[in-house]
């Protein structure tokens, strides 16, 4: 009797999991599927995605990806071109939002708040953040293991930059909320 209860148990917990899920990140193999997230638009008004690259020895890095193009440049010691392992980031784009924020104060700014993990480096995780940038969205990695100075870390170029003003991918709990009627 306990085995049949533990396994309906288990399994209501997990579709409950999985209907909270409405985010995922997909394999990318230079097409881009129609439900990925768009994080902006670069200066010739072309839509940039939030991207994913394994570096060995480094972590999961947040990138920016580009329509046609199957590499990533991902900002990790300097700029390392990645042109397999990357993954797209795709759901509902009304469950996110872009929400302001500062290298000092980032960890006050995220309170009753949920910061989209980009993926992980130096045993740490990274949050996916973007800023205008000479006309360009530019799609990069926050470090918030850097508890007093998170800085927002991206490709400028071939060169890794860092500025300590910029934006966080939020989860939008309350248009899930909608969406399943709660």
């Amino acid at each position: 009797m306990f085995f049949p209860t533990f396994l309906l148990v288990f399994t209501v917990i997990q579709v409950s999991i999985c209907l909270n899920e409405d985010y995922y990140w997909r394999e990318y193999t230079g097409t881009i599927p129609d439900d990925a997230l768009v994080g902006g638009q670069d200066i010739n008004k072309k839509d940039v995605y939030i991207g994913q690259a394994y570096v060995h020895g480094d972590g999961l890095i947040v990138s920016e990806i580009f329509p046609g193009v199957r590499e990533v440049h991902a900002p990790i010691n300097g700029v390392k071109t990645v042109k397999s392992y990357i993954k797209i980031l795709c759901g509902v784009q009304q469950n996110f939002y872009w929400s302001p924020a500062n290298a000092s104060h980032l960890h006050l700014q995220m309170i009753d708040k949920r910061p989209i993990i980009g993926g992980h480096e130096n045993g740490g995780i990274l949050y996916i953040g973007r800023l205008s940038y000479e006309g360009n969205i530019r799609i990069g990695k926050i470090v918030p293991f850097n508890t007093e100075d998170a800085r927002f870390y991206f490709n400028n170029q071939g060169s890794e930059k860092s500025v300590s003003s910029y934006e966080v991918l939020v989860y939008n709990e309350n248009a899930v909320d909608v969406r399943l009627g709660q």
